[in-house]
């Protein structure tokens, strides 16, 4: 009877979708019943779009595919999807990791199949990754940390930045799961580091933007112990990490040859940016004077408040203070805005940006665009078509940001 109800679902999700076949609408056809929890036929929607794909389709793909099909009751599909996953070049701790901690598969867990999936998916993981992490930088009594992800091919010398940040929020987690998506870089011979920060609610947009230049100096102080080139770095994130790239991309260029430290002795320039619907202008946010800064009560109900905290440094009671008086904080909102800091000798810059983004308006990254044109700076920008905030919405363009840091990282 299942096999049956199987073979029905995949023809039900051929049919519907026989005039858009690409793999992007299988996928979202998929979510779209997932989330109505008609869990067979989004597996089979699913499945259609890894086939469509090959060997080209991403795991999480896979992983999808395979939850649904374990919340359909019909183990051997998922088994056989998960078994693809484990045997995987590209699975990393975290995937094996979240394999056994996600409720979904607790359909398979009395399988006998289950406990020798996960030791596969583990030893496997542990091959595909050399992943070290290391400490850029101390404050407030608390260490700086990022991942450091050495090439799986043959080092190119040339180095991608990626910072962790989403809603301004940075975590180990965060790094850990973006150790996989990091292949498409050192499978070209990039060296990775995955930047943590100091984030959000305890520290601001600003206190964000001064850790990953922390993190550009010192792996340019120590290059030549990470066998990495020092002026062949480049710059990436998505959402709010694509907002810190950028203003570290785009900040004027200031030296302290006086610090007591000689990491901060060092530039914090980078020769190319790559991003994914970045906040551009917090002043101006989707039409002109639509001021993010100010917007109290909306930054809360966001969640991202914290970003916007703004304290400054009392020397007289040796505390912080909060920035309430709107025109100081909207001078801090320009500061931190990377609209406002383009010139004409800044990086190559590449922006991905849905036209169906509900949460960072289009117009961030098409104003931006035109003002690194008004300065001639180098720069593409893709609309993708009906993507909305979400790195998967933006495949297959978003491999084109290796060929872009190949390009211009010289």
């Amino acid at each position: 009877m299942k096999r049956f109800q199987l073979l029905v679902a995949i023809l039900i999700v051929a049919v519907q979708l026989s005039y858009s076949q690409t793999a992007e609408s299988f996928y979202k056809k998929g979510d779209s019943l997932n989330k109505l929890k008609e869990y067979t036929n989004a597996a089979a929607a699913y499945a259609a779009g890894i086939r469509y794909e090959g060997k080209d389709a991403d795991l999480n793909r896979h992983w999808m595919a395979a939850k649904a099909w374990s919340l359909a009751n019909i183990p051997d599909s998922a088994f056989s999807l998960l078994n693809i996953m484990a045997k995987s070049d590209r699975i990393s701790p975290s995937d094996a990791t979240g394999l056994e901690n996600d409720k979904d598969f607790s359909n398979l867990q009395s399988d006998k199949r289950w406990s020798d999936l996960l030791n596969k998916a583990k030893e496997k993981a542990s091959k595909n990754y050399n992943v070290e992490e290391l400490i850029y930088g101390r404050k407030d009594g608390v260490a700086l940390t990022m991942l450091h992800l050495k090439p799986t091919s043959k080092p190119n010398g040339k180095t991608v930045l990626w910072v962790m940040a989403g809603s301004w929020y940075s975590s180990y987690q965060q790094a850990e799961r973006s150790v996989r998506p990091s292949s498409m870089y050192l499978d070209k011979g990039f060296t990775v580091f995955l930047v943590i920060l100091g984030s959000q609610p305890r520290y601001a947009i600003p206190d964000e933007i001064e850790d990953v230049k922390r993190a550009v100096r010192y792996i340019r102080y120590n290059a030549a112990k990470l066998k990495v080139e020092p002026n062949m770095i480049g710059i990436y994130g998505g959402s709010a990490g694509g907002h810190l790239s950028l203003a570290v991309a785009m900040a004027d260029e200031k030296i302290d040859s006086t610090a007591q430290d000689p990491v901060n002795r060092m530039s914090s320039r980078v020769q190319a940016a790559a991003v994914l619907y970045p906040p551009t202008d917090c002043l101006n946010w989707g039409f002109t004077g639509a001021n993010m800064v100010n917007m109290g009560d909306l930054l809360k109900g966001s969640g991202v408040y914290g970003a916007f905290d703004f304290r400054v440094w009392n020397n007289k009671t040796r505390t912080y203070d909060h920035v309430t008086d709107t025109s100081s904080r909207n001078k801090i909102g320009r500061e931190s805005s990377p609209i406002y800091a383009i010139s004409s000798d800044d990086p190559p810059v590449f922006i991905i940006h849905g036209d169906a983004d509900k949460t960072v308006p289009l117009q961030q990254s098409t104003s931006f665009v035109a003002k690194l044109n008004e300065a001639g700076v180098v720069n593409k920008l893709i609309i993708k078509k009906g993507g909305d905030h979400n790195p998967m919405d933006m495949m297959p363009e978003l491999y084109q940001f290796v060929d872009w840091f190949e390009m211009h990282l010289k």
